[in-house]
């Protein structure tokens, strides 16, 4: 990636994490991308292609550098290149704000998303869960929904049901509705079983893309055994919390 022309530190757009690496660099996560100084700060460089918003960049103790930015998530820095690349990006409609390395294992990382949940990566970055995770089905109709979520719901709604990946039109489109997390991180738990059923089902008036999957062979059955399988996406809290006794747990 190239770099844009300098600008003045009071140009610099709002600035949502700071950072400064080895030799002196400074970089910045601003609303509208990553940025970075080489004297001090007086003066900043935008690395091009990153124009988006940039909600963390963290320097661990081993030296690595990384950033997340909406639409494109988890990247780490090449110091020798100041090059950024993707590291992982299903992390759905979450956004990191916070992320740590262990110094007793480097492989395992710790992030903080924006409702205040802390998500685990055991592997340098490259698959993440939450930390009272990773939910395994394990009941038949947990393991049928499973099958049937991966065929017919993923794309939408992401991998474990953590929602849509952030994309240029549900940044820049008001009107646009992103397929939303099926996990404990959104509302799915604030309805009853019978009407997750019915809107698999019968679809969303609001949301046009959600289809109504019963018109495309989805059988009640079927449908039963997907809220089946995202019930065990959940914790203790949401399954004793769901449908309108969610309104007391809040």
């Amino acid at each position: 990636m190239g770099y844009a022309d300098g600008i003045e530190s009071g140009q610099l757009p709002k600035v949502n994490a700071f950072s400064i690496i080895d030799g002196g660099q400074h970089i910045a996560a601003t609303d509208q991308g990553l940025y970075f100084s080489l004297d001090q700060g007086r003066t900043w460089r935008a690395y091009e292609g990153y124009r988006l918003p940039t909600t963390m960049v963290s320097k661990t103790d081993q030296g690595l550098v990384y950033a997340f930015v909406v639409t494109k998530g988890l990247l780490q820095l090449d110091n020798d290149r100041n090059k950024w690349r993707i590291i992982n990006n299903e992390f759905g409609s979450q956004i990191l704000r916070q992320l740590s390395i262990s110094t007793e294992t480097p492989t395992r990382m710790v992030a903080l998303n924006q409702y205040g949940k802390f998500l685990v990566s055991e592997n340098d970055g490259v698959e993440w869960h939450k930390l009272q995770g990773p939910y395994k089905a394990g009941s038949p109709a947990e393991k049928r929904g499973q099958i049937l979520y991966a065929q017919k719901c993923q794309s939408c709604h992401g991998k474990n049901g953590v929602g849509e990946t952030y994309n240029i039109q549900a940044l820049t489109d008001k009107a646009y509705i992103m397929a939303p997390a099926l996990d404990a991180s959104a509302h799915a738990w604030h309805h009853t079983d019978e009407a997750l059923v019915k809107t698999i089902l019968e679809g969303s008036p609001r949301a046009p893309r959600m289809l109504a999957w019963g018109k495309a062979g989805v059988s009640e059955e079927d449908a039963i055994d997907l809220v089946s399988y995202m019930k065990s996406l959940w914790t203790k809290r949401e399954l004793d919390c769901q449908g309108p006794k969610h309104m007391q747990c809040m």
